[in-house]
C-alpha cells in the first residue's frame, strides 16, 4: 500500500480523481467490490495523513491564490510535498522575483523536523478550512477582482488587466463580464429603476453628485425612469453644484452601485452585462 501511494504521488494520480480507477483495477485483481473499497479506504487515510493533504483535490490557481501572500519559504515548503506537476503550476503563477525566491529555497532544502512540517501544516489547514467555509473556491477569484476592480480608477483597472490577459485571457474574460460599473446601469430593465432602485435612500442623497460627469445614457436612465418632481430636483440640484472632484463623484457613484449590487444579490434586480442582438 505504501509502494502503490509512492506511485501515486509521484504521478499525480490522486489528485485528478484517480481513486476511483484504482478502485476498479482493485476490483478486477481482488474479484470484490467490497475488498477494492476497504483497500481504497485505507489509501485514502494514508492520503489524508500526508502533509498538505487539504490541497490534494484543489486546483493550481486555488493553490495559488490561497499561498500568494504567504512567505517564500512557507510556499517552497508546501510545493516540495505536491506532485511536480501540479508545484509547477502553482509556482508559474507568481510573479518572477518570487518565483526565484521560492526555488532557490526549495533548491536549500535539506532534512526538515517533522514537528515543523506539522506545525506549518495544522496553520495552514484551519486558514485553508476557513476559506473553504467562506465559499471561495478557484472559480470565485475573477469575480472577487471583478468586484475590487470597480472600486479603482479606470486606467489602474486598464493596466491590471492587461498586465493579466497576458498570462491568463480566460480569467480576464470572466472579470469583464462580471465588472459592473456605473456607465453599465443603462443595461439594467427600466422597472427595476422605477421600483426597486428608485427607493434606494442614496438615489436622493448622492444621485445629483454621482450623475455629474456621466454620459448622458446614464443621466437619461435614471432621470426618465423618476417621478417628475423627483426628477426636477435632481437637474436643479446638479446644475447648482460648482465643479467637483472626480474623486468624489466617483465616491456617490461607489455608493449607489454598491447597493445596486445588494439588490441583485437579493434576487430583486438582474444585471446583464451582455447586449442582446436585435432583430427588427
Amino acid at each position: 500500500m505504501d509502494d502503490f501511494l509512492g506511485v501515486m504521488e509521484s504521478e499525480g494520480i490522486y489528485a485528478s480523481g484517480g481513486l476511483a480507477e484504482a478502485e476498479a483495477l482493485l476490483e478486477q485483481a481482488f474479484g470484490s467490490k467490497r475488498a477494492a473499497r476497504d483497500m481504497t479506504d485505507r489509501l485514502q487515510t494514508v492520503i489524508d495523513q500526508t502533509p498538505f493533504s487539504m490541497f490534494n483535490d484543489s486546483e493550481g490557481e486555488e493553490i495559488y491564490s490561497f499561498l500568494s501572500t504567504e512567505n517564500p519559504q512557507t510556499i517552497a515548503l508546501v510545493l516540495s510535498y505536491l506532485p511536480a506537476e501540479k508545484a509547477a503550476q502553482v509556482l508559474e503563477l507568481f510573479p518572477s522575483r518570487k518565483q526565484n525566491q521560492i526555488a532557490a529555497r526549495v533548491a536549500s532544502m535539506s532534512t526538515i523536523a517533522p514537528e515543523a512540517v506539522e506545525e506549518v501544516e495544522g496553520t495552514l489547514r484551519e486558514k485553508f478550512q476557513g476559506a473553504s467555509q467562506g465559499g471561495q473556491n478557484q472559480t470565485d477569484g475573477p469575480v472577487i477582482l471583478a468586484k475590487i476592480m470597480t472600486k479603482v480608477a479606470k486606467e489602474r483597472q486598464d493596466s491590471v488587466l492587461e498586465s493579466l490577459e497576458q498570462r491568463n485571457p480566460e480569467a480576464v474574460e470572466k472579470i469583464r463580464e462580471n465588472m459592473f460599473t456605473f456607465e453599465d446601469v443603462t443595461m439594467i430593465d427600466d422597472m427595476a429603476f422605477r421600483g426597486d432602485i428608485g427607493q434606494l435612500p442614496c438615489i436622493q442623497t448622492d444621485l445629483a453628485l454621482a450623475l455629474k460627469g456621466s454620459s448622458d445614457a446614464v443621466k437619461d436612465k435614471f432621470l426618465t425612469n423618476m417621478p417628475e418632481k423627483m426628477k426636477n430636483r435632481v437637474e436643479g440640484t446638479m446644475n447648482d453644484l460648482p465643479p467637483q472632484r472626480g474623486s468624489d463623484v466617483a465616491a456617490a457613484q461607489r455608493v449607489i452601485l454598491d447597493e445596486i449590487r445588494k439588490l441583485e444579490e437579493a434576487g430583486k434586480i438582474k444585471i446583464s452585462l451582455e447586449q442582446e442582438e436585435m432583430y427588427g
